[in-house]
Formats: C-alpha cells, sequence, structure tokens
C-alpha cells in the first residue's frame, strides 16, 4: 500500500470501503470484500459511489448484493457529489453540506484508514472509513 506521505496522489482514484468492519474496528479479511459503497477523488473532488447488480452473497449481515469481492473485474455504479476535497501531509478534508470534516489517514498493507477528527460533521459520525482501490472498471448508470 503506498504511504500516506503524498495523500493526494494516492487517494486519487476509486475507492471502496471494506466490507467486514464494524465502526472502529478494521476488516478482518485485509480487505478483499468490498461493500457496496465507495468513492472517487479526482480533481480536488469527491464523489459517492454505490455498486449496483451485486449477486454476492456472503456479505456482512447475511445481506445479499451488498458486498462484492475485491477482485471483481468491472461493476456498475450510481454516483453523488459529495463537493470539493484538500489534502495536507497526513489528512483530507472533505467540503460536504455546509461542513468540512478533516479525516487523518493511517496507512496499513492492504488498506487506508480515514478518521474523523473532532470536531465532527453532523454527517460524519464517528465511524471510521477503511478503504482499499478498486482496480477494476467503472461503468456509469
Amino acid at each position: 500500500m503506498a504511504r500516506a506521505n503524498n495523500i493526494s496522489t494516492t487517494l486519487e482514484g476509486v475507492w471502496f470501503t471494506c466490507e467486514f468492519t464494524q465502526s472502529q474496528t478494521p476488516p478482518d479479511d485485509d480487505c478483499q470484500t468490498f461493500d457496496d459503497e465507495g468513492f472517487r477523488f479526482s480533481d480536488g473532488t469527491a464523489t459517492y459511489l454505490r455498486m449496483l447488480g451485486s449477486e454476492e452473497t456472503n456479505c456482512k449481515g447475511g445481506k445479499k448484493g451488498q458486498c462484492f469481492p475485491r477482485s471483481t473485474p468491472e461493476i456498475s455504479v450510481s454516483t453523488r457529489s459529495l463537493g470539493k476535497i484538500t489534502y495536507g501531509q497526513d489528512w483530507i478534508d472533505i467540503h460536504y453540506l455546509f461542513c468540512t470534516q478533516r479525516f487523518y489517514t493511517k496507512a496499513s498493507e492492504h488498506f487506508i484508514t480515514l478518521i474523523p477528527n473532532e470536531p465532527r460533521c453532523l454527517w460524519a459520525g464517528k465511524r471510521h472509513f477503511y478503504i482499499a482501490p478498486f482496480t477494476g472498471t467503472i461503468i456509469h448508470e
């Protein structure tokens, strides 16, 4: 995994959240399974992605279609703009809904953790985001 010392370059691209996590507990499968929610960081903006059409049955809580294998070669997504992003050495600010939330980054071998700083925007909560890059093809619906 790329080091977080150049986080703007590191995060450029498509990332999905790891499926088998808890609010502040990292995934137990090295993030080999993605949740159906992800992000694109590109050109100073953040976009929310939602994977569509998964048939995967081995998802957290037995919820069919709400996850997919990291190795999937191609997925369809819906998108929604999240707003502008600003990068620091070990943090990212996301400007969304009239509030700027800072997330500190922590790199590990298989994923990057985004940890919300205090004070937190209402939309951010206490959840840590465990994200890993998706290298397959994205089809926009």
